[in-house]
């Protein structure tokens, strides 16, 4: 039986929002570039689309390299407190600086080179179309999907390896996100739970944790002012689905602020 807790993830301002939409298709595009069939390949190339219209946004490597400099400032006051493990700060700190260097050296629109590959840029202006990337409408990617998976999986990771750069500021600027705060015990009196947030701190996300068995999940809404939490039973229950749980639920939360 399955123990591990479902975490719902609630981004608290627009740069967390975006980052975990590229996190999302950073962990898709790497999971189907593990497999070895037709389908992974085209799934892969799907996620580096999707990747390529995120990243068409002109401001996006400049609201990156702006979250990483927030970070690093915050951390580095950080230094001068005893009870802070210093060793493993100057390392993440170093980790941060190597990624606004990486950023710093991209020149051009994230992604450009991949956008003027005339290979992907043949699939992609089919793949607007619903079927449009069928057999008899891409010979020349027909043809490249029946090569060997090594041969496939070589050029795969040399579109991915161009995107490493944000990959990496994204999975760090998260994952020191996440760890900032241990979750708490709440209760959601007749299944809703609403919490102002003091605008002193700079809260990014809200992790919340429910059991893996619960039959019942969250509707958050909110912002860095405030958020509303609703629990609604799930499909497949006894229960209405999609109506609001009338008693009262223990529940997980952290407030993640960095």
């Amino acid at each position: 039986m399955n123990t591990r807790p479902i975490i719902y993830e609630h981004p608290l301002s627009e740069r967390i929002r975006t980052m975990l939409r590229l996190e999302h298709l950073f962990n898709q595009a790497q999971h189907y570039h593990k497999g070895a069939s037709v389908w992974d390949s085209r799934m892969t190339i799907s996620s580096l689309f999707d990747l390529l219209d995120l990243f068409s946004r002109a401001d996006l490597k400049t609201e990156i390299i702006k979250e990483v400099d927030r970070a690093t400032a915050n951390l580095n006051a950080l230094m001068a407190n005893p009870a802070v493990d210093s060793d493993r700060l100057t390392t993440i700190l170093k980790a941060l600086q190597h990624i606004t260097n990486n950023l710093h050296e991209i020149s051009g629109q994230l992604g450009q080179s991949l956008r003027e590959d005339p290979f992907l840029t043949t699939i992609r202006q089919r793949s607007t179309i619903p079927g449009g990337t069928c057999d008899f409408d891409l010979p020349s990617y027909h043809q490249w999907l029946e090569q060997p998976s090594d041969i496939r999986h070589t050029l795969q990771q040399l579109w991915l390896r161009q995107l490493e750069p944000i990959q990496q500021a994204v999975e760090l600027l998260l994952k020191l996100n996440r760890n900032s705060a241990e979750p708490q015990q709440f209760i959601a009196e007749g299944g809703q739970y609403q919490q102002q947030l003091d605008n002193s701190y700079p809260y990014q996300m809200i992790r919340l944790l429910l059991p893996h068995q619960a039959t019942y999940y969250p509707e958050i809404s909110g912002s860095k002012h405030m958020f509303t939490i609703r629990f609604l039973h799930a499909n497949g229950t006894a229960d209405e689905p999609g109506k609001v749980v009338k008693d009262d639920l223990p529940f997980q939360l952290a407030l993640c602020l960095l």
